[in-house]
């Protein structure tokens, strides 16, 4: 998604195609009085707690988080998760839809079977276990190695990996993975999305969405390469979502790149030009030969040259404080 859909006619196009209950959703949080009726409705709403309707599970989420610090979870799926209550992205989401990426897994999984066959994945930015998770649980691969590393999403994930019986199967590391081993990183901390802590560097420039006021804390850098040195080109798929520093990452994993492994990497110009690794990013996919925009219906395999890393870079609009993010996910193959 590379431009924010901000005219009027898009935004009335836009309240169109929700449905009821979200049209309902809209105005009443246009009018102010969304938090009173929530009030009046939550106790027989606590009825619903298992009912598939996403309005309504939101609003039970809005008001579970007032009470507790966590929210619990059990999807149709059978996939078991403690989420954080604060949490308006990933958790509610997850709380909300049943699932968080996995559409996406599904795509690559799909765009990837007739070459590969992928037992493996090393989730990079693995949260609360929200992919690892359910791909191993519902058999879509055999094992995963997760790596968080932020403390509180960290002790969700293993207890969550605990709730669905997977220590055997997921191996999780409390890690940031960098381009230097053992060297101490700053992680500012973000109060309300846990998909949204990041490393902050020396050289970051000061952000538009007040990432200057977070909070930081300190935390061990390793590298994939020096982790992970065994990896299987047609068998192990890695999973990069890791906020803008995934040049970095990539920086200090030569061997994997080398390897041939599909890589999926969140692409998040905002970010990415945050600490100064835009460019060090498109230098990296020219090691790589081919890429899927995961973002693009037509599933175009497109080959990488200079003018196609060009114009995925190019034609972005200026990030927006109090807005969606404006990013897109790559797959990367080396054949």
């Amino acid at each position: 998604m590379k431009k924010y859909d901000v005219t009027t006619q898009s935004k009335v196009n836009s309240f169109i195609k929700k449905n009821l209950k979200q049209k309902v959703n809209f105005l009443l949080s246009a009018i102010g009085i969304k938090q009173i009726i929530y009030k009046f409705v939550y106790i027989f709403l606590s009825l619903f707690l298992k009912n598939d309707l996403v309005f309504l599970r939101g609003i039970i989420f809005e008001i579970n988080k007032k009470n507790s610090k966590y929210i619990f979870l059990d999807t149709k799926k059978k996939e078991k998760f403690i989420m954080l209550s604060n949490d308006k992205v990933v958790s509610k989401e997850l709380y909300t839809q049943g699932d968080f990426d996995l559409e996406k897994f599904y795509k690559v999984l799909n765009l990837l079977k007739s070459n590969y066959s992928i037992n493996n994945i090393y989730d990079i930015g693995a949260n609360i276990g929200t992919v690892c998770i359910p791909a191993v649980k519902r058999g879509l691969v055999k094992k995963a190695i997760a790596i968080e590393p932020e403390s509180e999403n960290y002790k969700l994930l293993k207890l969550n990996i605990s709730l669905n019986n997977l220590d055997d199967d997921i191996k999780a590391y409390n890690y940031a993975l960098s381009f230097e081993d053992d060297k101490i990183l700053d992680l500012e901390i973000s109060n309300d999305n846990s998909g949204d802590h990041r490393i902050r560097l020396s050289n970051t420039k000061t952000g538009i969405h007040g990432e200057e006021r977070r909070t930081t804390t300190k935390v061990k850098g390793k590298t994939f390469d020096k982790m992970f040195s065994n990896i299987s080109s047609k068998n192990d798929l890695v999973w990069i979502d890791t906020q803008g520093f995934e040049a970095n990452i990539l920086m200090g994993a030569e061997k994997l790149i080398l390897s041939g492994a599909p890589i999926v990497i969140e692409f998040w110009p905002y970010g990415l030009k945050l600490n100064n690794s835009l460019n060090k990013l498109k230098d990296l996919l020219k090691k790589f030969k081919f890429y899927y925009d995961l973002s693009d219906s037509s599933e175009y395999k497109n080959e990488i040259t200079t003018k196609s890393i060009e114009n995925l870079s190019s034609g972005w609009a200026e990030e927006k404080p109090n807005k969606h993010n404006l990013f897109t996910d790559l797959l990367l193959l080396s054949k």
